[in-house]
């Protein structure tokens, strides 16, 4: 099973980007009124706590003598991550628009895909030889980015209409930030025999959130810029002072 998942996950890492540059999913700016839709919280809150869950149960079904203790430290680090993402999030935020029945559906079947391979992925992770300097550069950037997440729902809350130009700007790619080191802390800390960077989850997940979130930022950057007259121009839509 584990295979199959893995290769469905890779192929619509390739589809997404392509999907993304025609299509737009029905929420947040993008969201439309339909009978399909339900309360913006409570579906964020669903769809957002499978991810954890199935990380947790893939982790802990494994039939293995030994779990490694950098396997441990890194299925924590994504539990925190979706704990804050999932359940302390929503509730510190101002109400969410209405989400469509569809995206939370989508979403909740992504979810359970990711934690699943990732979670079977690190229990059959091998004992680290040496701990390189590397993963602790990756858990930096884990932690920046984690910090940068919840500073900008801050920031967001505060300036919902206009968040200030400075410093939002250079948060506006926390979350992928955030996803890179945890990849980078993966692949150093738990060891895989040799494969393309794609058959390892950790990095795969960072594709797909690279393909779906990179086009929905750009098409939501013109939204912007059709929408508001004020809208700063010299803002870029995914990585400061580059895109």
């Amino acid at each position: 099973m584990y295979d199959e998942v893995l290769r469905c996950m890779q192929a619509v890492a390739l589809m997404l980007p392509c999907i993304g540059c025609f299509l737009d999913a029905p929420f947040g700016k993008f969201g439309l009124p339909s009978a399909w839709n339900v309360n913006g919280n409570v579906g964020w809150m669903l769809m957002e706590s499978v991810a954890p869950l199935a990380v947790c149960v893939s982790f802990y079904g494994q039939v293995q003598a030994v779990i490694h203790a950098w396997a441990r430290i890194m299925l924590w680090l994504f539990v925190a991550h979706y704990v804050n993402r999932a359940w302390i999030q929503p509730w510190m935020n101002p109400p969410r628009t209405p989400l469509h029945i569809s995206v939370i559906l989508s979403a909740m079947a992504f979810n359970a895909a990711n934690g699943y391979l990732i979670g079977t992925w690190l229990a059959r992770g091998g004992p680290i030889q040496h701990v390189s300097a590397w993963i602790y550069v990756g858990l930096m950037a884990f932690a920046l980015g984690f910090v940068g997440n919840v500073y900008h729902d801050t920031l967001l809350r505060r300036l919902r209409t206009s968040p200030p130009r400075t410093k939002e700007e250079l948060l506006r790619t926390p979350s992928r930030v955030e996803w890179i080191g945890f990849a980078s802390m993966c692949i150093l800390a738990v060891p895989h025999e040799r494969a393309p960077i794609l058959s390892h989850p950790p990095a795969l997940f960072v594709a797909l959130e690279l393909g779906a979130m990179m086009p929905r930022a750009i098409r939501g950057h013109a939204w912007y810029k059709r929408r508001f007259r004020t809208y700063p121009k010299d803002r870029l839509a995914v990585i400061p002072f580059i895109v």
